[in-house]
């Protein structure tokens, strides 16, 4: 019995291959993974070129992210490598599953900036739903759709994300993140690396996309700012 346990464990296929048939599986690139879990992307080239072996809280973090991967086969090698669709489609949550959140389409950018500027409220825009877990403990929150590519590959075109508005007074502490910033004409999705709003009085805007550009914001040109905290719905591409 030993011996047979023994050939199997040496004949099965490394945790190293069983995460590239999962992520070949999802679709989905190792930055993105990383961006999602809030890691390194060098985390986890290293695990895939088997110069690492991932942790127990790595594998949670995955399992727990991403659903639809069979643990029996990242764990332990059994097929399949994700776990069966429910049969027909996906129920939709019910209305008393979800909430109404204000939404800013692409196409309402520049009316949501003189909007904003006005003091109206956010509630005469459109509306999405949201589940109401994704919208715990997240307030004055809106739903922006993405333009462009420039935040690709984590925020494609037509992505829509959960945006929560940041404080004007807390605005010289955001960093590391994803945020959408208004100022003068402009409303953009760019990320924060480094705040330079208390030494410089500016903000350097960053796309993940090398072809996206950069952009240094003066800080009396900001007029509004919103941290992305969550993707609520994505294309297919």
């Amino acid at each position: 019995m030993a011996g047979k346990c023994l050939e199997k464990i040496n004949d099965a296929v490394t945790i190293q291959d069983r995460l590239k048939q999962v992520f070949d599986a999802l679709g989905i690139t190792i930055y993105q993974i990383a961006k999602e879990l809030g890691e390194n992307p060098s985390k986890f080239y290293n695990i895939l070129n088997g110069r690492a072996k991932p942790s127990y809280d790595t594998i949670m973090s995955l399992l727990a992210c991403y659903p639809q991967i069979s643990a029996d086969y990242l764990i332990r090698g059994i097929l399949p490598v994700l776990n069966s669709p429910e049969p027909n489609a996906k129920m939709m949550p019910s209305d008393d599953e979800t909430v109404e959140v204000p939404f800013v389409p692409v196409r309402f950018y520049a009316t949501f900036v003189e909007s904003y500027a006005d003091g109206s409220s956010a509630s005469e825009t459109e509306s999405f739903r949201v589940r109401k877990p994704v919208m715990k403990g997240h307030r004055q929150a809106v739903v922006l759709e993405i333009s462009g590519n420039s935040m690709s590959p984590q925020l494609a075109h037509g992505a829509k994300v959960l945006a929560v508005r940041i404080s004007e007074s807390d605005w010289e502490y955001q960093s590391g993140g994803v945020y959408a910033v208004m100022y003068r004409d402009y409303f953009v999705v760019k990320r924060i690396r480094d705040n330079e709003l208390i030494t410089r009085k500016y903000l350097t805007l960053h796309s993940d996309n090398p072809n996206g550009g950069n952009v240094t914001v003066p800080l009396q040109d900001i007029r509004g700012m919103w941290k992305i905290v969550t993707i609520v719905e994505a294309p297919v591409e």
